[in-house]
């Protein structure tokens, strides 16, 4: 076996003990401290390899795989082919194609956001709403009470007027009703979905978890829908619905949530597209009228 010093002692020998001789194509990994993905190829073909950071992520990303993932057919996701919980471990199929940021033709991110928003249907009705309804309470108690920790980690990338303006609009979020809840994927933007150019699958489940379902357009609807919004008609008419005037509502407000988070997050950890959303999204829950 060859690659990256990484991987290598118990996590290589239980690899090899699933796929057999192996070999690590490259070093697959977010340019996060915490993320540890590998492709690798053997006579099986060829395989993720991934490392959770944390239990919880591996428990999350192990159900979801179990229970949610295959409801989206052979090509519209990886398949779990193993497991380790003493190594936090996944082996992961491959699917073909690259990022959907990738694409350059607009026809074809209309297909492929079209697809996605099929694809996210079939996951978000795997776990009935009443099941998921007892979690939604505490996903937006959570989103409340943790608003002031991002506002205090963004320090003077909020302005107070504009700190102000999130806590408005995020203390709204118990108040607008009851909202249809699932089995969320936690990351549903355009890195996760792979496009071949003709056809897309969903990857990365670890923060996949139950509550209401529009918090999993937050990320689409505040980096390429502004631009796009024909991108955004595409997915709801593959979702099958569109979005209801409750959830319209509680998208903003996971919105306003998700800005302070990521301007807690973005510049801390030197990373300009997460900062860039979230300044986006301030700067338009600002403007009158520009959100609607």
């Amino acid at each position: 076996m060859t690659g990256p010093s990484g991987f290598s002692g118990a996590l290589a020998r239980w690899v090899q003990s699933v796929l057999g001789p192996i070999q690590v194509v490259r070093d697959a990994s977010h340019p996060r401290t915490n993320s540890q993905v590998w492709e690798v190829a053997s006579r099986a073909g060829r395989h993720f390899v991934k490392v959770a950071p944390d239990p919880i992520l591996y428990t999350r990303e192990t159900r979801a795989y179990r229970e949610a993932v295959p409801q989206l057919g052979h090509a519209g996701a990886p398949a779990m082919r193993d497991s380790s919980a003493e190594l936090l471990a996944l082996i992961l199929t491959a699917v073909d194609g690259e990022p959907l940021k990738c694409e350059t033709s607009l026809a074809r991110r209309r297909d492929a956001h079209r697809q996605a928003g099929q694809l996210l249907r079939r996951f978000h009705d795997v776990l009935p709403s009443r099941r998921a309804q007892s979690e939604a309470g505490a996903v937006i108690e959570a989103t409340v009470t943790g608003l002031e920790k991002h506002i205090a980690a963004a320090g003077n990338h909020l302005s107070v007027t504009e700190a102000d303006l999130l806590r408005r609009i995020v203390s709204a979020l118990p108040a607008i009703g009851p909202l249809p809840c699932g089995l969320r994927h936690g990351d549903f933007w355009e890195r996760n979905i792979i496009w071949t150019g003709r056809r897309c699958a969903l990857i990365d489940y670890e923060r996949s978890t139950p509550g209401p379902l529009v918090a999993d357009f937050v990320k689409l609807a505040t980096t390429v829908w502004p631009d796009l919004p024909e991108l955004g008609t595409s997915l709801l008419a593959g979702y099958g619905r569109p979005l209801s005037d409750i959830e319209q509502q509680a998208l903003v407000s996971f919105a306003a949530a998700d800005a302070a988070s990521a301007l807690a997050y973005g510049p801390l950890h030197g990373d300009e597209r997460v900062t860039a959303r979230g300044r986006r999204t301030v700067e338009r829950l600002t403007q009158e009228g520009r959100w609607r």
